[in-house]
């Protein structure tokens, strides 16, 4: 443990460890350099009294299996995780439920996040993808700088939100009342490292979450009654097959196992239940991708090399006519399975830059055994993978810090081939990300109706020109000024001030 205080527990030693950088940087990066001083072992313990429960911190892929597969604790989520995520979702939901109610959830889901169904939906995606290419292209006319996260954040709440139920939400052309609902209840989310007691306990903050809750769920409340409208319709015909939203699916699984007569109204707990699901599936699919759609951009853009052989790969597979570009990718969707180096980059931009951790509750009798068999007791304590840590860690990754896409398509011969578990961004077992199938074939069609269409490159040296830090004085993290701050999830340092040109 580092050094520990009666009074305050780890709080200072993780204040020291946050003030070697830049200010609102992510937390991770505090326990990433405590990490350090136990580079070894993959682990230690962190007691945040008095704002926190004790946490386990592991940095260590063997540990992480331990933790998340092959442990009796692989499926719990502790308490804490329902505190954070109830502004989002309203209840319990697929992340934060108990084991025994998130397994016929999770069972009812599966089916809509199946490969098969998942490139049913690619048209949807070019479509709103379509809308975001002209937003790059009225900032490729201007030439202005402008925060690239923030735009994207609205695209994908439209990509999500035409997947979850069916429905253009038009959020990155103005007002929607669902997107941004959302995007205030994150805007006010509690920041889990913040100590300033005006900020933690802000007097407004219930209002607004509670407001934003009550719009949140009018309007998902009012989709999926039309969804089962739809549903019922298509019953009497006994055709389902343009239902291919996960909302048309769930509801296809749920009434499988009803056997009464399909009534007249939607069940109020399955509505009420499904809602919550729907706003953690909203959150969760726009909040990370968006973040990688930026920072695949932003490595992009600073390794010339990668790009023009993600371009080569594209033109490969896609033709050079990028005008019959978003048709042929609607119609032809499995061609988005034949990007070996796409993927690579893809993997590796979330390896460098993980739009989020996982937590798991530790239990009596449970230890986590480090490689030389040291044994670390989970009970009382939140177990926290941190996974920016873990999938940056020397001990497991050759040049940790440097992108490279060929350690994807290495053997197992080579020095770059990934240790087993090392990379983590959507977990493994029994409670991995669901919606990780949905999130890659979102991010291929993005590159690749965008990559070859526009540069787009970072301007944060204009942008502190016109912000100068007025804080500590730290201004980037290992060099890179693109650090990850914490906005819902982790995201690129002043949300990705950019510029965008046409392809010259």
């Amino acid at each position: 443990m580092p050094e520990h205080s009666l009074a305050a527990g780890h709080l200072l030693a993780i204040k020291e460890a946050l003030d070697k950088f830049p200010k609102g940087a992510h937390p991770t990066l505090a326990f990433g350099h405590i990490s350090k001083s136990f580079p070894k072992s993959g682990v230690f313990y962190v007691d945040l009294w008095p704002i926190g429960v004790p946490f386990m911190i592991v940095t260590s892929p063997n540990l992480a299996i331990q933790a998340t597969q092959t442990s009796k604790i692989a499926l719990t989520r502790p308490l804490e995780l329902q505190n954070w995520f109830r502004p989002i979702t309203g209840g319990p939901a697929m992340f934060d439920m108990s084991v025994e109610e998130w397994k016929p959830w999770r069972a009812l889901f599966n089916p809509a996040f199946s490969a098969a169904n998942l490139l049913t939906q690619v048209p949807h995606m070019v479509e709103e993808t379509l809308v975001y290419r002209k937003v790059l292209e009225s900032h490729a006319k201007s030439g202005d700088m402008f925060q690239l996260d923030n735009t994207t954040l609205r695209f994908t709440l439209d990509l999500i939100g035409r997947s979850v139920l069916d429905t253009r939400l038009h959020a990155q052309e103005g007002y929607n009342a669902l997107a941004d609902a959302l995007l205030s209840q994150i805007r006010w989310h509690k920041s889990s490292e913040e100590v300033d007691p005006m900020k933690r306990w802000h007097p407004a903050r219930p209002f607004v979450e509670w407001y934003n809750s009550r719009v949140m769920d009018r309007y998902i409340g009012a989709e999926v009654d039309k969804r089962w409208e739809v549903y019922k319709a298509n019953y009497g015909n006994n055709d389902f097959s343009h239902s291919k939203s996960i909302i048309d699916l769930a509801l296809q699984a749920y009434m499988t196992n009803t056997p009464e007569a399909i009534p007249q109204l939607l069940d109020k707990h399955f509505r009420l239940i499904a809602t919550r699901h729907i706003r953690v599936f909203l959150f969760a699919g726009h909040d990370t991708t968006s973040s990688t759609i930026c920072y695949a951009f932003y490595l992009l853009s600073a390794n010339p090399s990668a790009l023009e052989q993600i371009r080569t790969e594209h033109a490969s597979i896609f033709g050079t006519d990028l005008s019959t570009l978003p048709s042929l990718v609607s119609e032809q969707p499995h061609l988005l399975n034949q990007l070996p180096y796409t993927n690579a980059v893809l993997k590796e931009t979330m390896r460098l830059f993980p739009g989020a951790s996982a937590i798991r509750d530790g239990a009596p009798g449970v230890d986590l055994v480090d490689d030389d068999g040291n044994r670390y007791p989970t009970e009382g304590m939140n177990i926290w993978i941190v996974h920016p840590v873990l999938q940056r860690n020397p001990l497991y990754w050759k040049r940790p810090n440097d992108f490279l896409p060929e350690r994807w398509l290495v053997g197992p011969e080579d020095e770059l081939y990934p240790v087993k578990g090392a990379w983590r961004p959507f977990e493994f077992g029994a409670r991995n990300c669901i919606g990780q199938g949905l999130v890659m074939l979102e991010l291929k069609v993005v590159l690749a109706l965008v990559i070859r269409e526009y540069d787009i490159k970072a301007a944060y040296e204009d942008w502190d020109l016109l912000h100068p830090d007025k804080t500590n004085g730290i201004t980037t993290v290992d060099g890179e000024r693109a650090y990850q701050i914490e906005k819902g999830g982790a995201h690129p340092a002043d949300m990705f001030p950019c510029r965008v040109s046409f392809r010259k």
